[in-house]
């Protein structure tokens, strides 16, 4: 999970920073005083989930949100600020989540578990796994299309995709993209989860 915080009083930035590192560890977490530069990087390489203030200069919380979303409409966007009345400015965007300060650390984890756009968190170990032929979703793919008595040739029909593909998604050759992660899950009836 990539997560970017945006907040013009740096000392608050960095207190938010290492909450974050403290509640996701494995997460990759950037911060920056300056919503102009903080802007800059996100068109470098885009961020899961955004946490902005919103009164900063340069360009306020709600102008770089919607800049963002510019370019990445599927961002998670978290507001953490002082000023109660921009609420309603923050959910016709469609914020995940509007905290005013302080934030707590459950308030912080909260936030997270409720995302409008859920991440999941994939470690640079599980890709190694996934590109080594050792796919915990391949494995997990297999013990269900036994467990449910199920063929490979049923489920490349009800996935429409080919026999071949689901070899290879058992073998660990190919990945599954997350949408069609979620539709194996629902297929299944297993939390998304249990195929990472």
């Amino acid at each position: 999970m990539r997560i970017l915080v945006v907040d013009d009083h740096e000392l608050i930035m960095e207190d938010i920073v290492d909450e974050v590192k403290t509640l996701f560890p494995d997460a990759h977490c950037d911060g920056f005083s300056s919503s102009l530069e903080a802007l800059e990087r996100f068109k470098e390489s885009p961020y899961d989930v955004v946490l902005l203030d919103i009164e900063m200069p340069e360009m306020n919380g709600l102008q770089l949100a919607d800049r963002i979303l510019k370019i990445r409409q599927r961002t998670n966007l978290i507001f953490i600020t002082g000023y109660e009345e921009y609420a309603l400015d923050a959910y016709r965007i469609y914020a995940s989540a509007f905290l005013t300060k302080p934030i707590s650390r459950p308030t912080l984890m909260d936030a997270f578990d409720h995302l409008r756009y859920p991440v999941i968190d994939i470690t640079d170990s599980d890709i190694e796994a996934f590109y080594s032929g050792d796919s915990p979703i391949g494995k997990k793919l297999q013990s269900l299309l036994k467990e449910r008595n199920i063929s490979r040739k049923e489920l490349a029909a009800s996935m429409d995709v080919s026999v071949q593909t689901i070899y290879r998604w058992e073998n660990g050759d190919r990945i599954p993209d997350i949408v069609t992660l979620m539709k194996l899950a629902k297929l299944f009836d297993v939390p998304i989860d249990e195929f990472t």
